[in-house]
């Protein structure tokens, strides 16, 4: 599943939709999760192409990347030009 970037009102946002089966009985029922920073803290778009997501036992890393990484979980990244019109405007 996709990771979507796009910015909105002076802000960077990193999007997932999901759909849970059986999720209070409504089957198909979309959740959206984002995680938002400010534009001056993003990383250059044009090199952030992936979130790589890397489990041992020494714990969780989590990167933003230009490219793959061996041993780590590739997500894609996929910018938007703007703000989805089915999501409100004060996220």
């Amino acid at each position: 599943m996709p990771i979507y970037r796009f910015k909105h009102e002076g802000n960077v946002y990193y999007m997932v939709q999901a759909s849970f089966k059986d999720y209070y009985k409504l089957y198909g029922l979309p959740l959206i999760y984002y995680y938002k920073r400010p534009v001056e803290e993003d990383v250059d778009d044009d090199k952030a192409k992936y979130v790589l997501v890397k489990t041992d036992i020494s714990g969780e890393i989590v990167e933003i990347a230009p490219h793959a990484k061996t041993g780590f979980v590739v997500i894609p990244i996929i910018n938007l030009e703007e703000k989805p019109p089915h999501l409100p405007d004060d996220l």
